[in-house]
């Protein structure tokens, strides 16, 4: 052999073992003979028999969606319209599955310019391309090729025993403002590690984006298999978990769709549990929903619907649309008022008068909570103290309770912005009660802990709002400087007639009692309610019995009218208009 020839093949067996050593598989397409060779590692990725093959051998192993562009790619370097190529697609390897490569080559021409041969090097990125860096749970590609499988294997044997679980953290944005990023992303690795020990053989998992997973659920015969999964799965989100030395508790949102011979596309049936996840979200607290038709129609309604009132919300607090009304609390011996609990409402201009239900969630999520509440707490101070200022005597004696949300006890600057509000309009941190819900404290009960520390140091008094409605209320007696128990109103409801319900009313009154704390009734309807509440021994009461929530020139008409017949003891009750 000359020597120059024998330098160029030791040149070509270097190269060709330098590929097969990083794990690339190198091919040849003689274009004039129309053979294509392949090394073992490109025929063991591609799941070619022989060593020479044909390039429709090849392409036949290239996935439907993936083909028409690389036959073009190559084509286009045959004409010599480009001189190189490098194309990301999917080939079905040995075991049936598809898999991601990268397709490079580069042509060879004659004297003539005319291209004879074309050689490079295919290289397998299928972890890279289907896996999610942070979680390493498959992502969104890796997981519609599992269900595009599964839903073929469905027609082909008639096999619908599967579903698709959708699944949100909520408050994600929020946490991450307490934790900063690089606690929020620990926050989804562990969530990934507790949803991976969950699964059950043969069913996928994958991070599509942000804080929202995924599940193919193999198994299950009907919606009722899922929604006892799901509540498992949500359980084992909801533990306790300490990040950066702060326990935080998360919680979850869960979309169900099952599948069904309807289930044609991937994207369709995936869109169908996004769907459901939708309405999950909506719920307070977050829930489990299964996928029923229309969903997507009211989906896309209420996603048009969220993105505008959040405009308009953000408008409303810089304007003046919103309102607050106040609501008696009622010492039930003497029916005199001691203090109020400001709720807020949106007077909009072309859906009239919104209730909290309407916009507070979408308040939550956009973080717009936090300038409406601290709108809030500066309204209903300043109204207490025009009217312990020149209202009628049970006015100048009454409290004000303000509701706190999540976001808010979890700031940083809650208790300095809480001590400028009191300075500002003048009212004694006595005279005013914070109102937390148990939910409230979950995802950071470590913040919500020091700041109502402070708040107590203040003066500022604490209630437990809706007592007895979630998991930790006992505990959480334990460990926060509540002062007072509101009664949830569930309990109150079926007092007169349900023996549960006072025997669960009975042990709260008692409990606070033992611990030296208040107690209000929320909730009050009827005479029977207040009847058995009295006979039970509870202090304090408020609801529509009384009154509804009422704006201030409607509380000062109210004062002003019981007065003139002795307001010190009501014989009826408060309007209700």
């Amino acid at each position: 052999m000359p020597e120059d020839h024998k330098s160029g093949a030791d040149d070509w067996f270097r190269y060709a073992f330098a590929l097969e050593a990083c794990e690339a598989g190198f091919w040849d397409w003689d274009i004039v003979t129309g053979q294509l060779w392949a090394s073992s590692h490109f025929r063991s990725i591609v799941g070619l028999r022989d060593a020479c093959s044909t390039l429709d051998a090849w392409l036949e192993r290239v996935h439907p969606r993936d083909k028409s562009r690389l036959t073009s790619e190559l084509g286009a370097l045959r004409l010599g319209a480009t001189s190189s190529l490098s194309v990301d697609h999917r080939v079905r390897g040995v075991d049936g599955a598809w898999r991601w490569v990268t397709l490079r080559g580069a042509a060879a021409c004659d004297s003539a310019g005319a291209v004879t041969r074309i050689a490079g090097a295919l290289c397998d990125i299928h972890d890279a391309r289907t896996t999610d860096p942070l979680t390493t749970l498959p992502n969104r590609a890796f997981f519609v090729d599992q269900l595009e499988r599964r839903i073929e294997r469905g027609f082909q044997h008639a096999d619908w025993n599967f579903a698709l679980l959708a699944i949100a953290l909520d408050r994600f944005d929020s946490l991450c403002e307490t934790l900063g990023s690089s606690g929020g992303e620990e926050l989804l690795i562990e969530t990934a590690s507790r949803l991976h020990a969950l699964l059950p053989e043969s069913s996928v998992a994958a991070r599509l984006i942000g804080a929202e997973f995924m599940i193919l659920l193999d198994g299950v015969h009907t919606e009722a298999d899922a929604a006892r999964f799901a509540a498992r799965a949500a359980a084992s989100f909801c533990g306790p978990l300490l990040l950066r030395g702060r326990t935080i508790v998360p919680q979850c949102a869960i979309g169900i769709a099952q599948a069904g011979i309807h289930c044609s596309h991937p994207e369709e049936f995936i869109a169908d549990a996004e769907s459901a996840l939708l309405h999950a979200r909506r719920r307070e607290p977050p829930g489990i929903v299964c996928y029923s038709q229309g969903m997507h129609e009211r989906a896309t309604e209420l996603v048009i619907d969220r993105f505008e009132l959040e405009i308009e919300l953000r408008n409303a607090i810089q304007q003046g649309e919103l309102l607050l009304l106040y609501q008696p609390e009622v010492d039930l011996r003497t029916r005199q008022i001691v203090g109020f609990e400001a709720l807020v409402r949106w007077r909009h201009p072309r859906r009239g008068l919104l209730s909290p239900a309407d916009f507070i969630p979408i308040a939550e999520e956009s973080g717009l909570i936090v300038p409406l509440g601290e709108w809030g707490l500066a309204e209903a101070c300043r109204q207490l103290v025009q009217w312990r200022s020149t209202g009628a005597e049970p006015l100048r004696r009454a409290h004000m309770s303000v509701n706190l949300s999540a976001r808010q006890i979890e700031k940083p600057d809650l208790v300095a912005g809480v001590q400028h509000t009191l300075a500002a309009t003048g009212l004694p941190p006595a005279c005013l009660r914070l109102e937390v819900t148990e939910s409230g404290l979950i995802s950071d009960p470590q913040a919500a802990q020091r700041n109502m520390r402070a708040l107590e140091k203040l003066g500022v008094g604490l209630h437990m709002d809706d007592f007895g409605t979630g998991y930790s209320s006992l505990d959480y007696l334990q460990r926060f400087p509540f002062d007072t128990l509101k009664i949830d109103r569930s309990f109150v409801r079926d007092i007169a007639y349900n023996h549960n319900s006072r025997l669960i009313v009975g042990s709260i009154i008692h409990l606070a009692g033992s611990l030296g704390m208040d107690v209000v009734a929320e909730g009050i309807e009827d005479a029977e309610q207040l009847a058995e509440l009295k006979t039970l021994g509870c202090p304090c009461g408020q609801g529509y019995y009384f009154s509804r929530p009422m704006e201030p020139a409607a509380i000062d008409a109210l004062v002003l009218t019981q007065a003139a017949d002795s307001f010190s003891a009501f014989s009826a009750p408060l309007t209700q208009a």
